[in-house]
């Protein structure tokens, strides 16, 4: 059922200040400047193909060895239950999904509560590497590689229908996706989410890339068994369509771990509640911060509303290329009273691991 990570072409994992990992997509950094050389954008420094380059097979082995498997379960495996699934999603249904689905965090005191809403290609693309400028939610529209690896994520849990964002990451089997974890399951107590299904491109209730089934989904321990949103995150493997894999279809992020909290992010997704409605990718652009109640995610000035739960925080925005960077968290959840701000599960050692046990299965 799994994809040997050896079978593809390899994706250079990067050591980068800090212990960070860095890998990009199947043509590595060739071609782009070397270091002391500073592309437009933010971010991880770019350090040459040959300096430090590590096969991510072996970093893969090295990191997954004695490691016990993570909670996942299977998604749509045969034709049939892959045609289920997309027959399950008529526009009707898409429609009414809700924008992922309300838990709770405390804050430092334990008084008060986080209503997370665990937040749940365009046609003519004014392509530009130059980031863009600082939002707090407004319509991205500079294209790039960005408006086609991200996309809504539905998803059905506990016999409700939600949504929320995704973007395909790099692998070697080149059918990853990452996510929120709540997104893919309920936290203690539920489960595995069902008919999942992943549009990237969404723009105005259109598929310009289809839509796609999942074979897999993993999530961490922490979330699966103590709704943890230090560890909100989670991948879904893709089965091909039209004999094609996803990252082959629209392209792949790259994806960096244990990377500072402080670095510019650039965060997307689809919020679908007032002032949205879903059908636009929306952005933020600012500094990263830390969560003020403490933890590791990081926060960003934005009010993206339920149904941006999982969109990726993106550093190094149009250093590998327009709209291509790493990314290094996923919006996670918001805080009761507070419009202005949202947090992402920041990538350290849990999502790292995971990362490696999910694109080889």
């Amino acid at each position: 059922m799994g994809l040997a990570p050896t079978a593809m072409p390899a994706s250079p994992a990067q050591a980068a200040p800090g212990g960070a990992i860095l890998a990009d997509g199947p043509g590595g950094l060739t071609g782009l400047p070397g270091a002391g050389v500073r592309p437009a954008g933010d971010g991880p420094p770019i350090a040459g193909q040959a300096a430090g380059a590590v096969r991510p097979t072996d970093l893969a082995a090295e990191i997954t060895r004695g490691q016990p498997s993570p909670p996942s379960a299977p998604g749509a495996l045969s034709t049939t239950e892959q045609r289920a699934v997309e027959r399950y999603w008529t526009a009707e249904r898409r429609d009414r999904a809700f924008g992922s689905h309300t838990t709770d965090r405390a804050d430092a005191t334990g008084t008060s509560t986080a209503s997370v809403a665990p937040f749940a290609d365009d046609p003519n693309p004014g392509l530009s590497s130059t980031p863009p400028p600082p939002s707090d939610g407004t319509p991205y529209t500079r294209g790039g590689l960005v408006t086609s690896t991200t996309g809504r994520l539905f998803t059905t849990i506990s016999g409700a229908d939600f949504v929320c964002s995704a973007s395909v990451v790099t692998s070697p089997g080149r059918d990853l996706v990452v996510t929120a974890g709540h997104c893919l399951h309920g936290g203690v107590g539920s489960q595995f989410a069902q008919h999942v299904a992943f549009v990237p491109g969404y723009v105005d209730a259109t598929m310009p890339y289809g839509i796609w089934t999942a074979r897999r989904l993993t999530v961490t321990p922490g979330w699966a068994t103590g709704r943890n949103f230090d560890v909100d995150a989670g991948f879904a493997l893709f089965n091909t369509h039209g004999g094609r894999h996803i990252e082959d279809a629209v392209g792949a992020q790259g994806i960096a771990f244990d990377l500072p909290s402080t670095y510019q992010q650039y965060s997307f997704g689809y919020p679908r509640l007032s002032p949205y409605d879903g059908n636009q990718l929306i952005y933020c652009a600012g500094p990263g911060s830390a969560d003020p109640y403490g933890g590791s995610s990081i926060g960003v000035r934005c009010r993206m509303t339920a149904g941006a739960s999982g969109g990726p925080f993106i550093t190094g925005f149009g250093r590998l290329g327009p709209g291509h960077g790493w990314i290094d968290a996923v919006v996670s959840y918001a805080y009761t009273g507070s419009t202005d701000r949202l947090y992402g599960t920041r990538f350290g050692d849990v999502v790292k691991l995971l990362y490696y046990q999910s694109y080889r299965l």
